[in-house]
Parts: structure tokens; C-alpha cells; sequence
């Protein structure tokens, strides 16, 4: 299990580096979804890797306290995506 969960943050650290590439108003749903995502797998290490009997979730209160976060880094990326463009 913790090989797998090595995989996949290693798939969302990859996944990271498109977003940018995505239409504008996509970018924030996208943000959102990988930062829940890794919660999930923070989840499942705090369980100490129990997903059979144990739930790894991601609790209302946490996830909407993740949304500015998402939207955060959704406006860091287009700023420096225009100055990219700017600077050429």
C-alpha cells in the first residue's frame, strides 16, 4: 500500500505540471481535486494504511477549507503564465 500511495502522488505531482496548459476555468476544479485527493491519501496513512476497516476520507469542514487554497494556486498559475508570456 505505501508503494501505491508513492504512485500516486507521484501521478499528482505529474499532473501538477499540465495544469497550466488547461483552460482557464478549468484549472481551479482541477487544483481542488488533486489537493482532496491527497488528503484521501493523508487519510489512509493516518490509518496506518487500514482501508479495509477503517475509512479514508476527507471530512466537509476540511474540504471547504481547501477550496481558497485550490482557488489560490489557480491564480498563482495564470500570473505566471501571462508573465511567462510577457516576458518573451
Amino acid at each position: 500500500m505505501k508503494g501505491q500511495i508513492q504512485r500516486a502522488r507521484m501521478s499528482f505531482d505529474e499532473a501538477e505540471k499540465g495544469v497550466s496548459e488547461l483552460n482557464p476555468a478549468s484549472r481551479w476544479p482541477v487544483w481542488a481535486s488533486l489537493l482532496l485527493y491527497r488528503q484521501i491519501l493523508d487519510a489512509i496513512e493516518a490509518n496506518d494504511y487500514n482501508n479495509f476497516t477503517k475509512r479514508a476520507y476527507v471530512g466537509k469542514v476540511e474540504k471547504l477549507l481547501s477550496l481558497p487554497s485550490a482557488y489560490g494556486h489557480k491564480r498563482d498559475v495564470i500570473f505566471q503564465s501571462t508573465s511567462n508570456s510577457l516576458s518573451l
